[in-house]
């Protein structure tokens, strides 16, 4: 079994030798089906899969003294980077010195405190969603950074007041979905790019009673494993009304204005507010702005869900959207439906070119609807089950559409059961 060797790897480290140290366990078993016979959300279609929701984790804190405390957390998921393959990772291993009990230091790969669900997105039992919204929990590539972070809390009263600080890097790869290639460099299907993120962020909460709210921002300035990046498409006439967008610089025309790093500021904006009768209502923004670049991650998402808890279950219904700016779709759009005649020397390749730069801006536009429930067995394990309706605007990248049609338009159905437990 994985879960066993993890837990072997971290048991036997030699920190675990000189302290006093606690492990736990994590996982979900989830499976989800949709009723298209294209991919959804990188795995999901009509012949269902366990990929979306699954792994398994070990976690051992190892406490040196009062003030210090050494945490490492190992999972087994989905690689990050391949859609065909399981792989292990370190995902947490950081050193925490807390010189008093209002605040806390820590050094090594931690998890960013980006949204409300952040920092135990992969802990299933400690939410109810059979999936926390894509929409929102997609604004960055990745959740980890290796670098420093702080926890200063005040208390007033009955309120807690916490701020959170971070500075760090991360290298994360970025995923594309091109319908069809430019061969040899850029093969149709999935694609991913690497990129080196370096990240710093303030997050303020209060927590009032059962009552959450937080404010956060965010900046990172993200390089490109490839080298420069496009900072817009400059148009190429080839004759009155007929012309191309030229995408590289192996392509006749002005060059490519690039930029050799991307500046990414991302305000995050959540609420988890307590209503009467065991009603709950859970909502966050996130504004992910470039301030450089004209191309698609430059994103608005958020989402907004009732919960109401009746003993054991938790019935929920959420709506969700994401949508890249109008400008980012605009340039979108103009590739998408830019074709030269046939008539013209080298139209195919050029055609092919115009919708994989398209789909290389990564556009977003879907809004969703979901309706579920979880069901507590016990107070270390879930079952949750979830149908969600998703429609697609002009474009959007969690779509795999085929190579001949458009991610747009389109309604989607998915159905997700899942399992969680922690041990």
């Amino acid at each position: 079994m994985v879960w066993l060797g993890l837990a072997g790897w971290l048991a036997l480290s030699p920190i675990a030798v000189l302290a006093e140290t606690t492990l736990s366990g994590f996982g979900t078993l989830g499976g989800a089906v949709s009723d298209q016979d294209f991919i959804y959300q990188r795995y999901i279609d009509d012949g269902g899969t366990l990929n979306p929701d699954s792994l398994i984790g070990v976690q051992m804190d190892a406490d040196l003294s009062d003030a210090w405390r050494v945490t490492l957390q190992g999972e087994f998921a989905p690689a990050t980077n391949d859609e065909n393959a399981w792989k292990p990772t370190l995902t947490w291993a950081f050193l925490s010195w807390r010189p008093s009990n209002d605040l806390l230091l820590r050094a090594g790969k931690l998890r960013l405190p980006l949204l409300l669900y952040s920092a135990n997105s992969d802990v299933g039992v400690t939410f109810d969603f059979a999936r926390l919204p894509t929409e929102v929990y997609s604004l960055l590539p990745t959740t980890d950074v290796t670098g420093l972070s702080f926890t200063k809390t005040w208390l007033d009263g009955d309120r807690e007041w916490t701020l959170d600080g971070y500075l760090g890097r991360a290298d994360t790869e970025w995923r594309y979905y091109l319908r069809e290639g430019l061969e040899p460099d850029l093969t149709s299907g999935s694609l991913f790019l690497g990129f080196t993120m370096d990240m710093v962020g303030l997050v303020a909460s209060l927590r009032d009673g059962e009552n959450i709210y937080r404010i956060g921002l965010h900046r990172a300035d993200a390089r490109a494993d490839a080298g420069p990046i496009p900072k817009t498409l400059p148009f190429v006439t080839i004759l009155p009304g007929i012309g191309y967008y030229q995408i590289a610089d192996t392509m006749p025309g002005p060059g490519v204005p690039t930029v050799d790093t991307l500046e990414l500021y991302v305000l995050t904006l959540g609420a988890e507010i307590a209503l009467p009768q065991d009603f709950r209502l859970v909502g966050e923004y996130g504004r992910r702005r470039l301030s450089n670049a004209t191309i698609g991650p430059d994103t608005s998402a958020a989402y907004l869900a009732l919960l109401k808890d009746i003993g054991r279950w938790t019935p929920y219904v959420y709506w969700a959207y994401i949508r890249s700016s109008e400008d980012a779709l605009d340039l979108t759009d103009a590739l998408n439906d830019n074709q030269i005649p046939n008539s013209i020397s080298g139209a195919e390749a050029i055609n092919r070119s115009q919708r994989a730069g398209s789909d290389l801006l990564s556009p977003y536009d879907q809004q969703s609807i979901a309706v579920g429930a979880s069901y507590s067995l016990s107070p270390t394990s879930k079952i949750k089950a979830e149908w969600m309706h998703t429609r697609t605007g002009r474009l959007s990248s969690f779509v795999n559409s085929p190579a001949d049609e458009d991610s747009g338009g389109r309604q989607i159905n998915v159905f997700s059961l899942s399992y969680s437990l922690t041990f």
